[in-house]
């Protein structure tokens, strides 16, 4: 892939909650401008950009795919769309990031991560978690050996979310239940400290919708070390992270996918990491540091990780009964 070390482009393919928060975060990273967002209606695109200050407003992912003066795509829109959407703007000549989660199955990652390949363009999920000061100071500390030998992981993220099939969450048609949409936070915990579990055994609530309202997750590995994980969104949960080791453990507060404070009890020493608010720029930054040296995905975020992540969570789909209308 040819190296990009200029100016980076960067339109916007959403006009929804994230899309605003990445267009309100943009403006810290370096290197980068805001050029486009396209939406479903030229109206919903109009307004957004007069709200972001951003030059030009597409009224289709289309439009914006056609936009010459566009080099990176933030594709932010409802998971389902994830894999068409992405699709198009690679074989526009576009380099994408995704939202998280990167598709609603394992054949659509292989979609995509084969369209970046095809099109010698760079992808990358933005699992912004990865990339926060805090996070990956708190694992610095415990590949250093801080806390010993890892033993068992401890993670929530769930809500209390009343019931409404036509809500995103509830729905199956718009890639709702809690595992892909909290649960994914959880699982990367485990996965960033451990790698990739041996075995997941899964257990929890089906809605009557038809998506999980509740999973829970015991991941093992061949060393004996164990992971519990736990979403839901309908049932209040501590939002903590917890990584315990045979020589102290690692505590992220509520909420741990999102904070900037890391407590690290080694032996009978106690660190406070204090470090500056996450945020979803962290993740630009990488995207640009990846076309300068020309690399085709990042190796913070790999397309290996996304596709085993996506693989595992399609086998806890299946063993709770779970399938999406394009499985």
């Amino acid at each position: 892939m040819e190296q990009h070390r200029g100016m980076v482009r960067w339109g916007i393919s959403s006009t929804g909650n994230i899309a605003a928060q990445f267009a309100d975060a943009f403006s810290r990273a370096e290197r980068g401008r805001l050029v486009a967002v396209g939406s479903r209606t030229q109206d919903r695109a109009s307004q957004f950009a007069s709200t972001h200050q951003i030059p030009r407003a597409h009224g289709s992912n289309a439009d914006l795919a056609a936009d010459p003066d566009v080099d990176v795509v933030y594709v932010a829109g409802l998971q389902p769309g994830h894999v068409h959407d992405t699709v198009m703007f690679l074989e526009a000549g576009k380099n994408v990031l995704v939202e998280k989660p990167i598709a609603l199955n394992v054949a659509e990652v292989d979609a995509m991560t084969a369209a970046a390949q095809a099109n010698d363009r760079f992808l990358m999920e933005a699992m912004w978690m990865r990339f926060n000061p805090a996070h990956v100071r708190a694992v610095e500390r415990i590949n250093d050996g801080a806390i010993g030998e890892v033993r068992r992981i401890h993670a929530d993220f769930s809500f209390a979310l009343p019931y409404d099939p036509d809500h995103r969450l509830w729905n199956l048609e718009t890639g709702g239940g809690a595992l892909l949409d909290l649960g994914v936070y959880p699982l990367t915990f485990a996965w960033w400290i451990l790698g990739e579990p041996a075995s997941i055994t899964a257990a929890g609530i089906v809605a009557d919708s038809g998506v999980d309202a509740e999973t829970t997750l015991l991941c093992s590995w061949p060393d004996g070390a164990t992971a519990t994980l736990t979403c839901g969104i309908d049932v209040t949960g501590t939002h903590t992270a917890r990584i315990e080791g045979t020589g102290g453990f690692v505590e992220f507060p509520a909420p741990a996918h999102a904070t900037d404070t890391v407590i690290v009890q080694s032996g009978p020493e106690r660190e406070e990491i204090k470090e500056t608010p996450p945020s979803l720029h962290y993740q630009v930054a990488e995207v640009h540091r990846c076309l300068a040296t020309g690399e085709q995905q990042s190796p913070r975020m790999p397309w290996a990780t996304s596709r085993a992540m996506i693989a595992a969570c399609d086998g806890v789909r299946a063993q709770l009964g779970v399938r999406y209308p394009s499985d």
